[in-house]
């Protein structure tokens, strides 16, 4: 699973546990397209490693699910759906069909700038990417794809494809069923962050896990309280400074308890053309690159809403973001292509060291 994106987010973590708690990591290599660190606090060593390898086999169970790049054997999943599209309906989990009913209301009640049937215009952008990243000129582009960059009218074609009236999601069986050969769902924009949800929900409620957290990329979320301080320490990579060690390398740290924190960004997956950046996350109505922001990050509870929020403010101008955050009640921070940094109320509080 390909969730192009993101920042990577530090996690600061007790380095002392009180109450016989010690601290229990486990990483994960091989799903979402990141490297994931599962951390749990528990006082039995052989108690947390059952419990790891139990989180460990869910999460890589919703990732075969989510998957649109890989079959499994026995597995419905993305990859199942796009590969039927315009032939038949597919019975999908609950998990999966749930993620992606949630995505089309979010769409329809909160944002239209997140469109699950992009796949085929992530697809026609990736093809420049790939290219480019891997040493092609301007030329050697052009005589492979046609133009040195997407065209409006090549992007044009694709319009058919992303009608979410073309959707058809049936509540009595969990099918899923794509009208028109040629759609593709792309999950990426939501799917790694109701993953994490997930997770954190089967550790909590069924391994009874207390406290911990999961990172995923740019995906964190905590499980109650730390064992030794009143918050989690949450820090945001700076964008600009990644490579240059002699730098600050974070925007901020957040100090966050049974919440949620996703980033969107612009520097994970892109490709640079004439001098100008043009990242994976596209606008579903011009099917252009987004180039308002360097970052986002959303804090709120919920791990899926997060991660569909952090990219739609991602395409937002910030004065109709800021709107909507305050409308939903959720935390945002935005990372502006010039350097400014940009906070709701809410986030501002949860800065360390901002009054």
């Amino acid at each position: 699973m390909r969730k192009l994106i993101l920042l990577f987010i530090l996690l600061l973590l007790p380095t002392g546990c009180e109450k016989g708690y010690e601290k229990y990591e486990l990483k994960v290599f091989d799903a979402f397209d990141t490297v994931t660190s599962i951390i749990i606090y528990e006082r039995d060593e052989n108690e947390a490693n059952k419990k790891l390898l139990k989180l460990k086999e869910k999460y890589l169970e919703l990732h075969r699910q989510f998957d649109r790049y890989n079959n499994y054997e026995n597995v419905n999943n993305v990859k199942t759906i796009n590969d039927n599209a315009g032939i038949k309906s597919v019975k999908v989990s609950e998990e999966l069909y749930h993620l992606l009913e949630k995505s089309v209301y979010y769409n329809e009640t909160i944002s239209d700038k997140v469109n699950i049937l992009i796949g085929p215009v992530v697809d026609y952008w990736g093809e420049y990417r790939d290219l480019y990243n891997t040493g092609h000129s301007k030329d050697e582009v052009i005589k492979k794809l046609g133009s040195a960059i997407p065209q409006e009218e090549d992007l044009i074609k694709f319009k058919s494809l992303v009608d979410l009236d073309k959707l058809v999601l049936n509540e009595e069986d969990k099918s899923v069923f794509l009208k028109e050969k040629g759609m593709e769902l792309d999950v990426g924009a939501c799917a790694k962050g109701y993953a994490v949800e997930l997770l954190c929900q089967y550790g909590r409620d069924e391994l009874e896990i207390a406290s911990g957290m999961v990172s995923a990329g740019g995906n964190v979320k905590t499980i109650g309280e730390p064992v030794t301080k009143d918050y989690y320490k949450i820090a945001i990579q700076n964008p600009e400074n990644i490579e240059d060690e002699s730098k600050d390398p974070y925007i901020t740290v957040l100090n966050i308890k049974d919440n949620s924190v996703v980033t969107s960004g612009d520097y994970q997956r892109y490709f640079t053309y004439e001098n100008q950046r043009y990242c994976h996350i596209i606008d579903p109505e011009s099917f252009m690159v987004a180039d308002k922001f360097r970052s986002v990050s959303v804090i709120e509870e919920d791990s899926l809403l997060c991660d569909y929020l952090s990219t739609a403010l991602f395409l937002m101008d910030y004065e109709d973001g800021l709107k909507l955050c305050e409308d939903l009640k959720v935390d945002a921070i935005w990372f502006f292509q010039n350097g400014e940094i940009k906070s709701t109320q809410g986030a501002r509080q949860m800065m360390e060291g901002v009054k």
